[in-house]
């Protein structure tokens, strides 16, 4: 018991004497993990290894695709049951009078700017769109206070992740449009942080072709 005791009081002798000449090398390290988890917190973590290492990130799509096959189809009936308020109370959903836009987001997916991408374009179609957020996380006090300036939003949970894997979400933000009957009316690809805000204002107008019909 001793010897074992003694070896390993050893071995972080050993470590800590390493950490104290090379403190310069953990100092870097722990920079550059601050930094990553800022940028990823923002949303612009994968697009400066994109730009880095001269990758297409529209090409960098082939576990996204696999794992997209699991979508739920378009026009087939999904269930949301399972989504509930802040309170915990059940959510009725989709609604009866209008479409149901449910958009699946994250604190780290950029969600200040993209968020404001689908507000807008919530508030050009309300007259037959209802918009509801599904938040995945523990949002902190600053995200309460943003999520004020935006009127008429449902905010909703998904505590067990049930609707979560049903719609096979996986990647945020990820958005779907359900109508009254519960049918599937449109799911957006699977690209998760990789679009920007321009991008899917581009993407938003194929939604804008659906609900005029």
């Amino acid at each position: 018991m001793g010897g074992k005791q003694f070896r390993r009081e050893g071995r972080m002798s050993k470590a800590l004497g390493w950490a104290k000449s090379n403190w310069q090398i953990l100092l870097f390290w722990f920079a550059c993990a601050f930094a990553g988890w800022y940028l990823g917190a923002k949303g612009y973590g994968m697009a400066l290894y994109f730009r880095i290492t001269g990758i297409n990130p529209e090409e960098w799509i082939p576990i996204l695709r696999l794992a997209a096959e699991k979508d739920p189809k378009v026009g087939t009936k999904v269930s949301l049951d399972g989504l509930t308020d802040w309170e915990g109370k059940p959510l009725q959903l989709p609604y009866r009078e209008k479409m149901t836009g449910l958009l699946f987001i994250c604190g780290q997916c950029g969600m200040e700017e993209k968020l404001a991408v689908f507000y807008e374009f919530f508030q050009r179609h309300a007259e037959k769109l209802r918009m509801v957020v599904v938040y995945v996380g523990q949002p902190s006090e600053e995200s309460f206070v943003f999520w004020r300036s935006f009127k008429d939003v449902v905010w909703a949970r998904d505590p067990n992740l049930t609707v979560f894997e049903r719609l096979n979400v996986l990647y945020m933000p990820r958005f779907y449009l359900v109508a009254p009957d519960r049918s599937l009316r449109y799911i957006s690809p699977m690209v998760g942080y990789l679009w920007q805000p321009d991008r899917w204002q581009k993407e938003l107008k194929n939604v804008e072709k659906i609900l005029g019909r």
